[in-house]
């Protein structure tokens, strides 16, 4: 598979006036980022980096954008694919969205292989997942159920969790946060 162009703030208008929110001084590092191309993201799914460095080459493949794990036994194999999760902010035309990993099916997973390059992709239907990464800042994300809707061969797909589920970020998602939320995400996701 290949990535739809994944990049912070992929599906965002960028040439947009800069907000009192693009701007801020890390409290973790001191230095001022231009928080308008930046948003929390995680590399690979919680069970791609369970797994030990030293059987990685053996028990998992894939890319930055869809992977697969399986157990040492080889009895259970896991399915992953890199998505969106959006979540309004308050005042702000675009959403801050997640880039997060979510758990699938084998069949979604070699129906999104299908359809990686056919424009009309977002025409399938919404397929379910779970959340695949324990968010920082939050308890117990993982397993979180939601669905995937594919958006196009040069999109991410988006993430949506469901309706029933009662957790922060699901409320987040649904009602959309202040700009001072989306700096504590950022925060928390500084690697200096």
């Amino acid at each position: 598979m290949r990535w739809w162009g994944w990049g912070a703030r992929s599906q965002r208008t960028l040439e947009r006036e800069q907000s009192e929110m693009d701007r801020q001084t890390c409290p973790r590092c001191g230095a001022e980022h231009d928080l308008s191309g930046m948003e929390p993201s995680y590399a690979r799914p919680d069970a791609y980096v369970a797994v030990p460095k030293t059987e990685r080459a053996f028990r998992t493949s894939g890319g930055k954008d869809a992977c697969r794990v399986r157990d040492a036994a080889d009895s259970r194999r896991q399915f992953f694919l890199r998505v969106l999760l959006p979540v309004p902010v308050r005042g702000e035309d675009d959403a801050c969205s997640w880039g997060v990993w979510v758990e699938v099916d084998e069949a979604a997973f070699a129906r999104t292989d299908q359809l990686w390059d056919d424009p009309a992709q977002a025409n399938e239907p919404p397929f379910p997942a779970t959340l695949a990464n324990s968010l920082k800042g939050y308890e117990d994300t993982l397993g979180l159920r939601g669905s995937v809707q594919l958006t196009g061969p040069t999109s991410v797909p988006v993430f949506t969790l469901a309706r029933s589920v009662e957790h922060l970020i699901a409320t987040e998602q649904r009602e959309g946060v202040y700009p001072e939320r989306v700096v504590e995400w950022l925060t928390d996701h500084c690697r200096h």
